[in-house]
């Protein structure tokens, strides 16, 4: 939860009657009303006619509809609420999918900050001189944004690199906001909480986890090197190499790379580049990214992706992936699967193994909702995508008390603007096309391999030998004592009919299956007690 003695009441304060003052300039004065804070909204509005310093300038949000406005506004309230819309995007069933769509364009643009204070903070995260750091280090930032910019710096071996530098006083803000956050949330939570389908109160307390893990490049860095250790075979996929040495909480220094984004087709050929290759090349890098190691870039687009001369295509910023476990993985591979080939009737029960039912959830609903929506789909003339056909899918939940879990939005969301980058390229081809040849590659990445079954059992060795020495147990109580005493003997049963083809084979078959059940069980009892016994020696 945000630290609210992080933040002195004074700024608290102002920060508080601005953010008043912007939403009930847009139009969203009943957001400030429904937390309780209506009362403070004509003396705010007060306070800024009196102000004898210069009075804001109109917003650009009136007169926009909804969801652009809310977009909008959200990006003049700063970065804590920017990333606030961000997190409220992966939501689908919380949302409907005109916001959804809006808030996916939030940016928190930001001038750069003077370069003194950035090598400030290099110097004191580092705890060295940035000339002792670096051979050189430029002080004009080549990118800006609202948490950090980037400069180009050179080691003294000649190695050119990207020195990500946080700003100064971001933290602080941030604790502000999730402070005023946290008090509205709670109010709001107790006044409206009836009709609300989500608690805002726990919706802020994520924000405030995933703010406060962005706000520590080292987990960044540490992404990064986990997806250069997973394409370390791979030469045509580029990962930056981190300097762990000048890498820190609020520094990340890896490898500068060069090359074209792949903004159009035009801009590839200019420069010599196989268009072709590259969406092969970057369509396969995702699905292993997302079938083969379960960690997934969330944001494949242009601006996060260069293709180098060679048809090499480097994945950029790491702050936002998503991970999959290995049954999701299997899963959404299974419902992909069904619906590149059409098999549609099989998407509900699919889906629903990855849901998490929440207490009275109506599955009937949500199954209903999804044959609406695939009748729906396949009754269009132009059906849309099959990335936003999963994503409308997920968000069928949200009336029915069945969710997913952000990684899965987070899926869809990465195969939407993988899918976008595509048709940038290949006009006319959706991602589909390219997602059918890689059909055999995804069947043997979802099938289980000799070595996934014993890294299972090695996993759960201890579970299968507690079971093994069980089962006599269970089955003496499954199984009535025919031999007891206090039993009454059984009634005759009648003479049974002459045994047909079906019966004999049902009858050998029910053998087959109990003797090869109890030949498994035996053969996992005896490996455990194997592996068991060499332990315990």
């Amino acid at each position: 939860m945000a630290r609210v003695r992080s933040s002195r009441p004074v700024r608290l304060g102002a920060r508080a009657a601005e953010i008043i003052r912007i939403l009930s300039a847009n139009g969203f004065e009943f957001l400030v009303d429904a937390a309780g804070f209506g009362r403070y909204s004509a003396l705010v509005r007060w306070g800024a006619r009196a102000w004898p310093g210069p009075r804001p300038k109109p917003t650009p949000a009136s007169g926009e509809p909804l969801p652009v406005r809310l977009r909008i506004v959200l990006e003049q309230l700063g970065p804590t609420f920017v990333k606030g819309g961000q997190l409220l995007a992966l939501r689908p069933d919380l949302l409907p999918p005109a916001y959804g769509e809006e808030l996916r364009r939030l940016q928190a643009q930001a001038s750069p900050f003077p370069a003194a204070r950035a090598r400030k903070i290099v110097e004191s995260e580092l705890g060295m001189p940035v000339g002792e750091a670096f051979a050189s280090f430029e002080d004009e930032p080549f990118a800006a944004a609202s948490l950090s910019q980037v400069h180009r710096a050179v080691r003294h071996d000649g190695r050119v690199v990207a020195v990500k530098v946080q700003r100064p006083d971001v933290e602080a803000a941030f604790d502000a906001d999730l402070a005023l956050l946290a008090i509205g949330a709670a109010r709001l939570q107790r006044r409206v909480a009836s009709s609300w389908s989500i608690s805002p109160v726990d919706t802020i307390a994520e924000l405030d986890r995933w703010s406060r893990r962005e706000l520590d490049f080292r987990g960044e860095a540490r992404t990064a090197q986990a997806v250069a250790r997973m394409f370390s075979d791979d030469d045509d996929v580029v990962i930056p190499e981190v300097d762990t040495a000048r890498t820190t909480r609020r520094v990340l220094t890896m490898d500068l790379v060069e090359g074209v984004h792949p903004t159009s087709a035009g801009a590839l050929r200019g420069a010599g580049i196989d268009v072709d290759r590259v969406v092969e090349t970057g369509t396969h890098a995702m699905v292993r990214q997302v079938f083969g190691f379960g960690l997934f870039h969330a944001d494949p687009h242009p601006g996060n992706i260069l293709v180098q001369p060679g048809g090499q295509v480097a994945f950029l910023d790491f702050g936002l992936f998503g991970r999959l476990d290995g049954r999701q993985r299997r899963h959404v591979g299974l419902v992909v699967w069904a619906m590149i080939n059409g098999d549609l009737d099989q998407i509900a029960d699919l889906l629903l193994r990855l849901a998490v039912l929440k207490p009275g959830a109506d599955v009937r609903g949500f199954r209903d909702d999804i044959s609406d929506l695939l009748n729906e789909w396949l009754g269009e003339a132009q059906r849309t995508s099959i990335p936003r056909l999963l994503l409308r899918a997920l968000g069928a939940g949200g009336t029915h008390g069945v969710t997913f879990s952000a990684d899965l939005v987070l899926l869809a969301r990465a195969l939407i603007s993988l899918e976008a980058t595509v048709v940038r390229l290949q006009p006319g081809e959706k991602l589909t096309d390219r997602l059918s040849p890689a059909l055999p590659e995804l069947k043997s990445l979802l099938l289980p391999s000799l070595e996934s079954l014993k890294a299972a059992f090695s996993a759960r060795s201890y579970d299968y030998l507690a079971l093994a020495l069980d089962l006599p147990e269970v089955l003496a109580n499954l199984v009535p004592d025919r031999t007891s005493p206090e039993a009454p003997p059984p009634a005759p049963p009648p003479p049974p009919p002459p045994p047909s083809r079906v019966s004999k084979v049902g009858a050998a078959a029910g053998r087959a299956t109990t003797t090869a059940l109890a030949a498994g069980i035996g053969a996992l009892a005896a490996h455990g007690l194997a592996r068991w016994s060499g332990r315990s020696h």
